[in-house]
């Protein structure tokens, strides 16, 4: 018998599968895009600290 016509089979199975997927790629390059956000954050202050200077730039925090 063709899949299709498969009567055990959900016919929108695939399609949510395909979607919890993309959703899936989302929240990753969200969750990159914001790791690689802060990454550069804290290299541009570092940057910035040696720029002007300063030789204790290794132990910059920055405070929320």
């Amino acid at each position: 018998m063709p899949r299709s016509q498969d009567p055990d089979r959900d016919p929108g199975a695939a399609g949510r599968r395909r979607a919890l997927a993309a959703i899936l790629f989302l929240i990753v390059l969200v969750v990159g895009g914001v790791w690689l956000a802060d990454a550069l954050r804290r290299e541009s202050a570092r940057e910035d600290c040696l720029a002007s200077g300063r030789r204790d730039c290794a132990v910059l925090r920055s405070e929320p």
